[in-house]
């Protein structure tokens, strides 16, 4: 058994190698029920014959085929981290872009929010004085909303989130 083992592997080494001759390989199994590998021709009594044709392997022109599929393979390489890159570079133009739109959208909420306060302490200061609303109410409502404005300009995301 160990020498039919030795036998199939010499000649799969020899078959992919290139190294092995031109010819026709034969296997058949024996009369003691051993299976032989020969290049030449078995007895005639022989019940079950295969023979394979030998491929041959030009060295040199695998060498090219190799060369050629490695270039290849590199080549592709090169071309996925490309198309990767500039995928990453599209990615990171876009969520620049939109950091950008929601720093707009957000400038243009405080300059709303601030008119919005400026016109109410106008409103406030533009109020008439009465017994309902005395002076020292008007001083604090317009306190009140000048310390809304200082907010919304020392920390607009936090003013935003109340």
């Amino acid at each position: 058994m160990q020498q039919m083992i030795i036998v199939v592997c010499f000649i799969f080494f020899s078959l992919f190698s290139g190294f092995a001759s031109a010819g026709t390989i034969y296997t058949w199994t024996d009369a003691d029920g051993v299976k032989r590998y020969s290049n030449s021709q078995p007895p005639e009594d022989v019940k079950s014959l295969e023979m394979v044709q030998e491929v041959h392997s030009d060295q040199a022109d695998d060498a090219k085929k190799r060369q050629e599929f490695d270039r290849m393979a590199e080549e592709a390489g090169k071309e996925a981290d490309s198309y990767f890159e500039e995928q990453a570079q599209k990615k990171a133009q876009e969520e620049e872009t939109e950091r950008e739109e929601q720093l707009v959208e957000q400038s243009q909420g405080i300059e709303e929010e601030l008119a919005r306060l400026r016109k109410a302490i106008e409103d406030i200061q533009n109020r008439g004085l009465g017994p309902r609303f005395t002076n020292g109410m008007k001083e604090n409502q317009i306190r009140l909303v000048q310390e809304k404005i200082d907010q919304l300009e020392s920390d607009p995301n936090a003013y935003f989130k109340k």
